[in-house]
């Protein structure tokens, strides 16, 4: 398996994250899990790659399946999806800052949530770098052709930023415990234009936003401590009780957090990413 993050440079860091590649390879001698993965809710705007084998996207576990784009847009997710990788499994994966997308694709962002948008609707070039990528070994070139695509589209498209932009990102600190008026007290709003252009540009309301933060950040303490009962969580996390969470987890999860060793979950398991 190789697994590496990538940062942005420069002139990218007002909407770009990191830049990351995943390549796993699966045959009769693996002794990697199987290509099986749940992505749990999270808060992200991606724009995925996918070179190789094609990936298939699970909705629901009644659900047969479809076959994700080979360019992939995808936004936040307020429930779990399943992911079924190829035996040559290649991602690479333009991880935005929370508004990042929209300031690139200015399209409301809820179209975003849950599903994923064939990028090739919106970035005519998007053919020649999937077809450069899938010619490609180096994973530094890779990044570099990804990269290069970026730095056009922002000399193009690029609106600019926006007191809010930067306040979404903020708001990714969970130790940051500001009620939804001073947010947007902070980014010079009232209440309403606040949670309107949020919803817009991030693609779910703030407060799902900030539900969801919350619930990532207990994973990871979990994932950090895992001597750490989840009623302590809870607890750290400023959950009502332990029940609370448990009620998020079938969101977010659809799965109790009991189980949570037991399953492949991106980023929490086997797979750094997905």
């Amino acid at each position: 398996m190789f697994f590496q993050n990538y940062p942005p440079r420069d002139i990218q860091k007002s909407i770009i994250r990191e830049f990351q590649i995943l390549h796993m390879r699966w045959d009769e001698r693996s002794t990697m899990p199987p290509p099986l993965i749940t992505c749990l809710a999270n808060t992200e705007q991606n724009i995925y790659f996918y070179p190789r084998d094609p990936v298939v996207v699970y909705n629901s576990i009644a659900e047969e399946g479809i076959a994700a784009y080979h360019a992939n847009i995808t936004g936040p997710k307020n429930k779990p999806v399943g992911l079924k990788f190829g035996g040559d499994y290649l991602m690479i994966k333009i991880a935005f800052n929370p508004t990042g997308l929209y300031r690139l694709l200015k399209i409301p962002m809820q179209k975003t949530v849950n599903c994923g948008l064939n990028a090739a609707d919106y970035f005519h070039e998007i053919d020649a770098v999937s077809k450069n990528l899938s010619e490609e070994t180096s994973y530094s070139v890779m990044v570099d052709v990804v990269s290069r695509f970026i730095d056009a589209q922002i000399s193009d498209k690029l609106t600019e930023e926006e007191p809010i932009d930067q306040i979404a990102t903020q708001m990714l600190d969970p130790l940051k415990n500001y009620t939804l008026p001073e947010w947007a007290s902070m980014s010079y709003l009232s209440l309403r234009q606040f949670e309107r252009n949020f919803t817009s540009r991030v693609g779910i309301t703030p407060k799902m936003y900030l539900r969801i933060v919350r619930f990532e950040n207990a994973m990871k303490i979990k994932k950090q401590n895992p001597e750490k009962s989840w009623s302590e969580i809870a607890l750290v996390c400023a959950y009502n009780d332990s029940s609370h969470l448990l009620r998020e987890f079938r969101q977010f999860a659809d799965f109790p957090p009991g189980t949570l060793r037991e399953k492949q979950t991106s980023g929490f398991g086997d797979f750094p990413t997905g």
